[in-house]
């Protein structure tokens, strides 16, 4: 264990060093030769000496690169995955780096150790960042099982924080506050004397319970730190001043709300990770300005404040709609159509991006945006621009050619998403039709006489395969490689041989697609299952978590549950008798 423990300080510290590191890589894959002072060196020197010299890009590289080059010589995919994951913590480019994160997935594939908890936990931060929120989940998820399985707390509590933001990020303030809660807890037990995370662990907390609207809550907490936190740590000091200057608006106590916020924000050291609080103060003292003092032009002055810093920063904040929604008012009341275009274009464009994150929740984040509506008033606005100046009448055409385009794009995905419900209606007791329809590659098949195995053998292990099948034994929860190799008797090695070459996939995604036909078919036949959740279903369905399934089911049928689930409940050609 005491082995173990020191992998896991070491691949931690590197981790935290990385996740802070914005370094561009220099080496292409490949293309990198082991200096012969490395050549025989283990990969716990090579790990050791990057750790100490992460400051030194060039070193830092140079031992990475050699122990990447050492493990693909070896076909330690383990060591692979490790280096290919702290590579992507180099890369600023989010395509090169997405590229270095799907290499890690693809070595760590079916390998099961503590030294790759640090790599899911890199690739869901990643996915998060890019607000790719539901792999970011499955990563994160994926990295929890493993800390849990190998009873690593440190792990485990870091994840919670994580999955937490990913769930207040899509509006599921409830369940990130548990989590919050759950972090904070064991922070205050096992690390009483580190006053940072105690710090970080406090803010996540308060600013869950103020979505939570639970505001004396959060105003417990941010005064059980704010004093500490200004004596060691003073940015952070301010930052917790800001939240609670928020946190007392929505009490509707603006003027105090007022004093909070330029406290904090007036001395607040603009680092780029701090940035956003300083926005949001700028925000909310711009509303106080109209709640409190009726004073437009004051609140019109903060407003073009966080506009301008939002068009240096590319920074996307939520709450600035709350300013642009003013801004507009104030132009048209003006009669400034230009600034109204430009502020109406701003809005949309804001609105647009938090849309385009694939969230299940978007719609609430878009609810108060009157699409229809806003499109109307800026049509209205062209029209007064082209009577005025001929200057917009490019930009004009270019935003309903836009518009146009992200209607189109919408309703094309609808309607594929439609073509393969009704396939798969069609063809649900043809498994081969339900592929089909999602137009998916099969593995490519091995030739049985490449295969070195008795054909007997195989024979029967297929004769096997197919009493498997015809008793649903592939709903039970715990069958993998091993167990269904001993039912066949034979090895796991001949079985994937012969699953892959005769079933064409994985082992995996053979399991899984025979669930997903076996509940696709049952939710055809009974309706009362259409009645349960998710969950409920991927349980029915063998699958041990919500999400596995929810994947796999997309995987394989091109759509996701939800969706077929929808389109199940209102079709008519099914019948909905209970």
């Amino acid at each position: 264990m005491n082995s173990s423990l020191k992998v896991i300080k070491r691949q931690l510290t590197i981790l935290c060093f990385f996740c802070l590191t914005t370094i561009t890589v220099a080496q292409e894959k490949n293309s990198f030769v082991i200096p012969d002072s490395l050549a025989d060196k283990t990969y716990e020197y090579l790990f050791g000496r990057l750790r100490k010299n992460y400051k030194d890009t060039l070193s830092s590289l140079i031992y990475l690169n050699s122990a990447l080059t050492k493990a693909t010589i070896e076909n330690n995919k383990q060591i692979k995955a490790i280096s290919y994951n702290t590579l992507s913590a180099f890369e600023k480019d989010k395509g090169k780096k997405l590229k270095l994160i799907e290499s890690a997935i693809l070595e760590g594939e079916g390998i099961e150790d503590v030294e790759l908890i640090p790599v899911y936990l890199n690739i869901g931060y990643v996915y998060s960042n890019y607000y790719e929120y539901e792999k970011a989940l499955t990563y994160y998820i994926k990295a929890l099982q493993f800390s849990e399985k190998f009873d690593i707390e440190v792990y485990t509590y870091i994840l919670y924080t994580n999955i937490a933001k990913v769930k207040e990020s899509i509006g599921k303030h409830d369940e990130a506050l548990a989590l919050y809660k759950k972090s904070l807890n064991y922070g205050n037990k096992k690390h009483p004397n580190d006053t940072i995370k105690k710090i970080i662990n406090i803010i996540n907390v308060s600013e869950s319970l103020r979505n939570n609207k639970k505001y004396d809550s959060a105003s417990y907490y941010y005064n059980s730190i704010i004093k500490i936190a200004y004596q060691k740590f003073p940015n952070y000091g301010k930052i917790l001043t800001i939240n609670e200057g928020i946190n007392t608006f929505f009490k509707k106590e603006y003027v105090e709300s007022e004093r909070l916020l330029i406290n904090g924000s007036s001395t607040l050291e603009i680092y780029p990770e701090n940035q956003s609080y300083y926005i949001l103060s700028q925000i909310y003292l711009g509303k106080i300005q109209q709640l409190q003092y009726d004073d437009i032009e004051k609140a019109k002055s903060y407003y073009l404040k966080v506009d301008s810093i939002l068009d240096k920063t590319q920074l996307i904040i939520p709450e600035a709609s709350i300013g642009y929604d003013f801004l507009k008012t104030y132009y048209k009341n003006k009669e400034d159509f230009k600034n109204q275009l430009d502020i109406t274009n701003k809005y949309l464009k804001l609105k647009t991006i938090i849309s385009s994150r694939n969230l299940k929740t978007t719609d609430l984040l878009f609810a108060d945006f009157d699409k229809p509506q806003l499109l109307k008033n800026k049509q209205e606005l062209i029209d007064k621009l082209e009577n005025k100046t001929s200057l917009t009448t490019a930009y004009a055409s270019l935003f309903i050619f836009v518009l146009i385009l992200i209607f189109i794009i919408q309703y094309i995905r609808y309607k594929k998403q439609i073509k393969i419900y009704n396939s798969i209606i069609k063809n649900l007791n043809n498994e081969a039709a339900i592929d089909t329809a999602r137009s998916k590659k099969t593995i490519p098949s091995t030739p049985i006489q490449k295969l070195n195995i008795d054909e007997e053998v195989i024979d029967y292990v297929l004769k096997k395969l197919k009493n498997f099948e015809s008793k649903n034994e592939f709903l039970k929860t715990e069958i993998n490689v091993h167990l269904l190799a001993k039912k066949c008797n034979t090895n796991t090695k001949y079985l994937s041989k012969i699953i892959n070459t005769h079933k064409g996939k994985s082992f995996i995604n053979y399991i899984n697609d025979l669930r997903i036909i076996y509940i696709l078919k049952e939710l055809k036949e009974n309706p009362k299952l259409e009645r349960y959740t998710i969950k409920s279903i991927s349980e029915e369905a063998g699958f041990n978590t919500a999400e596995s399934f929810a994947t796999a089911f997309k995987k394989k049928t091109g759509i996701r549950p939800s969706f077929y689930l929808k389109k199940l409940k209102n079709d008519p050609t099914i019948d909905q008798q209970s």
